[in-house]
């Protein structure tokens, strides 16, 4: 991939600031033989005790650095957020319509001034406009609410976890390695120790990365809860950028430059392949130093190697797996899923089919044989609820045929500490109450959701400093929500539902406050009198003439492998992984 190539420049000192500073004999040598926590942990150690220059501009300031970083042979300040290039004035001024961004947002540990907020690894000079527009927002391809900032995509993902929309920033593709590597840096640097502990200096205030604010991206990126850091779908994002952007003479003449200054290194520029043993295909193999080349070394070429000394690195297979969806036992999307990796969304649910009194309910693993007066016990509405797949499987679209009674006995669902039976309850048990906070949720057995009319609770806040929201939902959408007063005090609610609802499904609560900022929850009655709509059978074929579900198809889907691809081959018709 092209880089842009530049010249380090000094007024007084040009040769010094041109090549880095000599490496301390040995300094990755406590790398080789190590993994996992303890490679992070033994970087760490490397690395985190370094100069702290002043954050802004004046000497030996961020912007002092940056003009030996960041400045291209025609005196321009090579800012990576937008195409509208300034040029230097002298060493530590600032440039015009510039200021310092944070690529890995402060918000992230606090935003105290400390060493990370002073880390000139990750700290570029950027467009103030542009900066402003990015936010704190992390790293990520944005699918939906897309705009531009300067050179940056800008838009939203959904987190399916949490079940929300947030918004990410993408660099040009030419940028996107560099970025990576500093948050591997940052991570490494400032991430926990090689004893699993948070970093007292920069990370004290949460105890780790901050995830107790919506409004703060590191809720959607990082965790606290292991040596990896980023939640599982940043850190996919940063290793597939790591690898389709490598190494530029242009990131390791600016390391070098960022080195002279802080006296410590960035083990991802210096050694490319060392994230693949934390973050990619070698995690929980041990690290051979010997088989690993350095960006400083003869041999390496910037832009194409991996950092694996004799070419390209073995290549880590993984098995994938074909998934069917079958609807009436016609395919409606194929699917080629990764090892112990879900599949990204469901299918959009089917129309109903004849008799026109069946409703989609969900996809189950296995065809129901016959009548039914409850549903399949394992029945997947959402991504989160799928199983991991390590096997081939098929899918099947569940309806529910639809019977109209008159005057329905009233429908009670009531769960605390004497009833629980039939109900979910991720929630953390306090004695006298259960606490709903960051991902939490208290879920109840299937409501005929035609006939729900009140929900009742007894809740209140944790730590009683303000109010907090109770929210319920049911098929993935919200319903309705309670809020509490401010306060210690358990207070019991009564929720009236004045919608048109329909369909069979569990009644979710939760609250949408991160950690420790939840609601404590002790009793839930729900009440869906008047019912009216209930579900007598339920099947995985629309038709709707017999009592024996049809079974799965035959002959079965014939899977092949062509050119690196799945392709499976149903009644003499071919289909890609797209089901195409």
């Amino acid at each position: 991939m092209r880089k842009t190539l530049f010249i380090l420049i000094s007024l007084v000192l040009c040769t010094s600031f041109a090549l880095a500073e000599e490496m301390p004999t040995g300094y990755y040598d406590a790398v080789n033989g190590t993994k996992d926590g303890e490679l992070k942990g033994t970087l760490k150690k490397i690395i985190r005790n370094h100069t702290v220059m002043a954050y802004g501009s004046g000497s030996n300031s961020s912007w002092y650095v940056f003009y030996y970083s960041d400045q291209d042979e025609n005196g321009y300040c090579m800012d990576m957020y937008c195409d509208d290039w300034k040029k230097f004035g002298a060493p530590g001024d600032a440039v015009s319509g510039c200021n310092v961004e944070h690529s890995f947002a402060k918000s992230w540990w606090g935003g105290a001034k400390n060493d990370a907020y002073k880390d000139c690894y990750h700290l570029n000079p950027s467009n103030s406009t542009v900066n402003s527009s990015r936010s704190n927002y992390p790293l990520g391809v944005p699918e939906k609410e897309i705009k531009t900032a300067g050179s940056l995509r800008i838009g939203k993902i959904h987190h399916e976890e949490l079940d929300v929309d947030f918004s990410v920033f993408e660099p040009i593709d030419e940028y996107k390695g560099d970025f990576a590597r500093a948050y591997f840096y940052m991570a490494t640097c400032y991430g926990k120790d090689i004893n699993g502990n948070y970093d007292p200096t920069v990370c004290s205030a949460y105890q780790g990365w901050r995830l107790d604010n919506k409004d703060v991206g590191s809720r959607f990126a990082m965790q606290n809860d292991n040596y990896l850091e980023f939640q599982p779908w940043e850190q996919e994002v940063l290793i597939t950028w790591h690898r389709q952007d490598p190494v530029s003479v242009k990131e390791i003449k600016r390391a070098d430059a960022v080195s002279n200054f802080q006296h410590n290194r960035n083990p991802f520029i210096d050694y490319p392949f060392l994230a693949e043993y934390i973050w990619g295909d070698h995690a929980g193999e041990e690290v051979n130093m010997a088989q690993l080349i350095a960006s400083f070394e003869e041999g390496f070429i910037p832009g194409e190697s991996n950092g694996w000394r004799d070419g390209d690195a073995p290549v880590v297979v993984k098995p994938k797996y074909g998934v069917t969806w079958m609807v009436d036992n016609e395919i409606v999307r194929l699917d080629s899923i990764v090892e112990n990796k879900n599949v990204t969304t469901l299918p959009d649910a089917p129309e109903s089919c004849s008799p026109e009194s069946s409703v989609f309910m969900g996809w189950t693993t296995t065809p129901i044989q016959g009548t039914s007066d409850q549903a399949p016990e394992v029945l997947f509405t959402k991504v989160a609820e799928l199983p991991t797949i390590t096997a081939d499987i098929t899918l099947y679209a569940v309806f529910a045929k639809e019977t109209t009674e008159s005057g329905a006995a009233p429908a009670v669902y009531t769960y605390d500490d004497e009833h629980e039976q039939g109900w979910t309850n991720t929630g953390t048990d306090k004695g006298s109450y259960w606490l709903l906070d960051s991902g939490k949720e208290l879920s109840s057995p299937a409501v005929d959701l035609s006939g729900l009319s009140t929900i009742t609770v007894n809740i209140g806040t944790y730590g009683g400093k303000e109010n907090n929201t109770l929210r319920f939902k049911a098929n993935g959408q919200d319903i309705g929500s309670i809020t509490t007063d401010k306060g210690s005090t358990m207070t019991e609610f009564t929720w009236t539902n004045t919608a048109s609802l329909s369909g069979i499904a569990p009644i979710t609560f939760y609250s949408s406050y991160g950690s420790n900022k939840g609601i404590r929850i002790s009793s839930v009655t729900i009440n869906a009198t008047g019912a009216s709509t209930s579900y007598d059978r339920y099947i995985t074929s629309c038709d709707g003439t017999t009592d024996v579900m049809i079974q799965p198809a035959s002959p079965a889907a014939k899977k092949i492998l062509r050119d690196g691809q799945l392709i499976i081959i149903y009644n003499g018709r071919e289909y890609n992984i797209l089901g195409l």
